[in-house]
């Protein structure tokens, strides 16, 4: 389930030691030759260092050196380095052997660059284990965790959360089932609902994940099985310890939540590698995008100054995935007092559910509508992308006071980074006034989302946007 994060691990630390491998052939090469020739006896070293680094990936990943990388004590992680350079030795060895090279090249270079490696590589590792931990709480990926639980075990489970440096995951919050404990702390952690309270108080948390991890003796008062289809509702990911019962539900998959092993269950599982795809698609995307953004803004900034004073990038706090908040962008097409203004015009809302639409909006500039009209006013929308807060393609990003208005089951199109466009933008959105309807469409998206359906609504949107079909 923590795909990203275990690509984070393996290839950070992966790099470290290639970045590793890389100043030992040049310090051994200074050392032992006074200078840096990397060319010595017709290419010969810079063919041992290739071999090198394929061994030292090969070598990793198939011993699994990162394996519980972070938990690894100094005597521990002297060991891992030490495999390291053992698996690279040999590879090394054997082809100048093979090869019928050894004799060309220099054995007290080889013992410099195997010891300056072991000592970068050590120290490496060493050294980034807590920048990348303390980096990750830190940051807004730091997966925000509720941990479901009964009163008589709640102190055992984190203790054992407590014995391992669970860096890629932030145990937030506690729901005590079997107690009204709610304002309370436990080891510093806020109880913040009951079993009677959870579905509802997490509607309003960042809240990625929750662990449930219960006896089995509250089972004659705490449904699993409802609870479990209750979150999933809302778009979280659900972990249940693998003591629990095994239910038959959607996707599941065996995983490690710190200490324990976990049933991690979701309405769908997405591929790591498609992942990654995606977000290289964003970044070339929104680094194109920019770039037309500040080249558009050099001819709409004025036009919207001239038409109506005020500033040319209209900001406005928006929900992002699984409740995150953060500021959208984009060129201002209404008059400075429009959300004033939204107040009075709220009879006047023609969208049936918790989103705002009218017709000929009154707030709207003659500018305005024609940026709206070819989607102009989205272009900043492109740094959010290069930001991480939004995605070229996902569901549309809600405001604040629509989620406030949310059902249960309309909260998990919260459960991926919205988008600039998607299946609703895509759909003739000017034609569609019936929230329950977006929600399918976003929900369409989440449960059969690829790569190449991304592109496919990347080049329709294209097309909607030079037709003007967009949005009115």
């Amino acid at each position: 389930m923590f795909y990203k994060e275990s690509l984070i691990k393996r290839y950070v630390f992966m790099g470290i030691d290639i970045v590793a491998l890389t100043l030992a052939l040049v310090l051994s090469n200074l050392i032992r030759f006074g200078a840096v020739d990397l060319f010595q006896y017709d290419k010969l070293y810079i063919h041992v260092y290739i071999i090198a680094v394929a061994a030292c990936m090969i070598g990793n990943l198939a011993f699994r050196l990162d394996s519980h990388i972070f938990d690894r004590g100094y005597y521990q992680e002297f060991i891992a380095v030490v495999k390291s350079c053992v698996c690279i030795a040999v590879v090394v060895l054997t082809y100048l052997f093979m090869s019928q090279e050894g004799i060309h090249y220099s054995r007290a270079q080889l013992v410099y660059f195997f010891a300056i490696y072991f000592v970068l590589s050590y120290v490496g590792h060493q050294l980034l284990k807590p920048v990348i931990a303390g980096y990750y709480k830190r940051s807004r990926s730091c997966r925000k965790i509720m941990l479901i639980t009964s009163s008589d075990k709640v102190e055992e489970i984190l203790e054992k959360f407590a014995l391992r440096n669970n860096w890629y995951f932030d145990l937030a919050y506690i729901c005590i089932i079997d107690q009204d404990m709610q304002g309370k702390e436990i080891q510093g952690i806020p109880v913040v609902a009951n079993n009677d309270t959870m579905l509802e108080v997490s509607k309003e948390l960042v809240l990625d994940a929750v662990f449930i991890n219960v006896p089995p003796y509250v089972h004659s008062f705490f449904d699993t099985q409802k609870c479990l289809h209750d979150f999933q509702s809302l778009g979280v990911i659900v972990h249940v310890n693998i003591d629990a019962l095994e239910l038959d539900v959607s996707e599941k998959v065996i995983d490690n939540l710190g200490f324990f092993k976990v049933v991690s269950y979701a309405s769908r599982l997405r591929d790591p590698g498609q992942l990654v795809i995606k977000r290289l698609m964003d970044i070339a995307g929104a680094l194109v995008g920019c770039a037309i953004t500040i080249l558009v803004g050099i001819i709409v900034a004025p036009a919207i100054y001239i038409e109506s004073p005020g500033s040319i990038i209209y900001s406005q706090m928006r929900v992002g995935k699984n409740g995150r908040h953060f500021k959208m962008y984009k060129f201002r097409s209404m008059y400075p007092d429009a959300d004033k203004r939204k107040a009075e015009l709220m009879a006047q809302n023609e969208m049936k559910g918790a989103m705002f639409k009218i017709k000929d909006d009154p707030r709207i500039t003659k500018v305005g509508k024609f940026i709206r009209k070819y989607s102009i006013d989205e272009l900043p929308q492109f740094f959010n992308v290069l930001k991480g807060d939004m995605s070229l393609v996902g569901t549309r990003p809600p405001t604040v006071d629509e989620v406030e208005k949310y059902r249960v089951e309309q909260k998990r199109r919260l459960s991926v980074t919205p988008g600039i466009t998607g299946l609703w933008q895509t759909s003739g959105r000017s034609e569609v006034y019936d929230f329950d309807e977006i929600v399918k469409l976003d929900l369409k998206y989440i449960d059969t989302w690829s790569v190449g359906l991304d592109v496919k609504l990347l080049l329709k949107t294209i097309v909607v946007c030079v037709k003007g079909s967009g949005a009115e």
